[in-house]
């Protein structure tokens, strides 16, 4: 049986908190050739951020009160992407994103913080058709703050279908099929205050169509 916690909010009196960082962001670039790259690096210091943070909680109940409060936190990540093309059809590409927060002036993690995550997408095209597949690795988030608990990894397969009618002066049609989730994994989201009741959605399909004009 899920347990089902309920979330009190509330905001703390400080009408002086002002929220303001330094950051330094290092990008690396390549956007010729058959392989293209952009990688970025980045660290941010800032003072007064806000988050909520627990303080109190009747477990009997299943509540837990939370206030918006700020302190002092870093972020340190990397993200980016590695895209080959292998002829005029066919383009391989590998992505991912990681960060990690921490609080300076408090005996906590910072809350939904998002997992590390890596990934890579194949991308095909003839004419007016196209398809793409794509898998991504979802790692676990064992950094949580004292209120939340860790969030498990898992594995993500979405896969595309397209046709194209050109109607010419720049116009087109795509129909599209695209099918999410494709492995029914169950998966819960870190980032989230109702992870544990509200997972992602299991394997779906779309059906649609897009106008460009």
């Amino acid at each position: 049986m899920a347990r089902i916690s309920n979330y009190i909010f509330g905001r703390e009196s400080r009408p002086d908190v002002l929220e303001t960082a330094e950051a330094a962001n290092l990008t690396f670039q390549k956007t010729a050739g058959p392989t293209t790259f952009e990688i970025g690096l980045y660290r941010q210091n800032i003072e007064d951020y806000v988050f909520a943070q627990l303080i109190d909680q009747e477990v009997e109940r299943g509540h837990r009160f939370l206030v918006y409060t700020a302190a002092d936190a870093t972020f340190t990540g990397i993200d980016g992407q590695i895209s080959h093309q292998f002829d005029a059809g066919h383009r391989l590409t590998v992505f991912g994103d990681y960060v990690r927060a921490e609080l300076k002036s408090e005996d906590d993690h910072l809350p939904r913080v998002p997992p590390g995550r890596l990934g890579t997408r194949y991308g095909w095209e003839n004419g007016p058709v196209s398809a793409d597949l794509e898998y991504y690795r979802t790692f676990s988030q064992d950094r949580f703050a004292s209120y939340e608990t860790e969030t498990g990894g898992y594995h993500m397969v979405n896969a595309t279908l397209s046709y194209r009618l050109d109607l010419g002066a720049a116009k087109s049609v795509e129909f599209y099929l695209r099918g999410t989730n494709l492995t029914n994994e169950l998966a819960f989201v870190h980032t989230s205050f109702v992870k544990d009741q509200s997972p992602l959605r299991g394997r779906s399909f779309l059906v649609g169509i897009r106008h460009q004009f």
